[in-house]
């Protein structure tokens, strides 16, 4: 019985791998998608602070080998009186014999609707490399094909949209609208040339509990990809005077996640997130672990009248 049980777990596992190449060229995460948005959505880039960087690593299934694990880091500046902003992101995702390195670089610009509410554009453009190794895959046939290395570099270009106040916040996104690989003898491929769309959307909300002291924030993530179901991201977080929070999402068909964020000292923040897997995937493993440090700083400004004032992005 454990033999085959064993064979069973391999097979999903295979499985994973297969989805993870077709269709999760873009990274997951629960905390850090809300903190850095420029990930997913370039016209967020710059709206953290004058300066903002963050480092975030997540890791899942601990219990199995080649789980999946991904590390991810921004680096972001305000431009022209916060009217625009230009930003790096990159990432590093791995799951079994698959890796996945993207270099990506941002601008947003701002329109000024309001004294309150700002519309910024945004575009990404960058390049992945993915690489394949099977070298040490255990296969009956020491002849078998997958016993090879695969990698490339493809180039890809997205684009963003938001909408914010200093309580709201709408946005959408596609990460890879462009997005070409080269070289037509990838073996992996299997989109025709293409890396996949992700089509991402986002929303939160500011609640005043007690004014600049407690605050509720609401929030939704919601992602589409044609080889998955559409999936939410529904949160909640509570807030104390804009530095310490906790909260909890839920993520449809597949997780259940706790978040904690504190600040450790003056503009450093470091944040914790663990997802409890509720769906069939809860045998492989104990679900997931996720850690954010960020470092925000503000230059002392002088006073700018509000009609040229830009509006910051609420804090998620």
């Amino acid at each position: 019985m454990k033999f085959y049980m064993r064979f069973f777990w391999i097979i999903v596992f295979v499985y994973l791998n297969t989805l993870w190449v077709s269709g999760q060229q873009d990274p997951h995460f629960t905390k850090y998608m809300y903190r850095n948005q420029s990930l997913y959505n370039p016209s967020a880039t710059g709206r953290m602070g004058d300066f903002h960087s963050g480092l975030a690593y997540r890791i899942q299934w601990l219990s199995i080998d080649g789980a999946p694990s991904t590390l991810a880091g921004n680096f972001e500046k305000s431009l022209d009186k916060g009217n625009a902003g230009i930003g790096f992101n990159f990432f590093y995702d791995k799951i079994g014999f698959d890796q996945n390195l993207a270099l990506q670089i941002n601008y947003a610009y701002r329109i000024k609707l309001s004294n309150e509410s700002v519309l910024s554009f945004g575009i990404k453009g960058g390049a992945n490399l993915i690489y394949s190794d099977f070298s040490n895959a255990v296969t009956p046939e020491f002849t078998d094909p997958l016993h090879s290395r695969n990698n490339i570099w493809i180039p890809r270009m997205g684009i963003g949209l938001m909408y914010h106040n200093s309580r709201f916040f709408i946005a959408a996104s596609v990460p890879s609208l462009l997005a070409y690989i080269p070289e037509k003898s990838f073996q992996l491929n299997n989109d025709g040339g293409f890396l996949s769309h992700h089509f991402y959307g986002s929303m939160g909300y500011v609640i005043d509990l007690k004014k600049d002291i407690w605050q509720l924030k609401p929030f939704i993530f919601a992602k589409y990809h044609h080889t998955a179901p559409f999936q939410l991201d529904l949160g909640l977080q509570l807030w104390y005077k804009n530095v310490f929070s906790i909260g909890s999402s839920y993520r449809t068909g597949d997780a259940i996640a706790a978040m904690l964020e504190i600040p450790v000292w003056e503009g450093i923040n470091l944040s914790y997130a663990y997802d409890y897997t509720n769906s069939l995937f809860r045998e492989i493993g104990s679900g997931a672990h996720e850690i954010v440090i960020e470092y925000t700083w503000n230059k002392k400004k002088t006073k700018v009248p509000s009609i040229h004032k830009i509006t910051n992005l609420p804090k998620f």
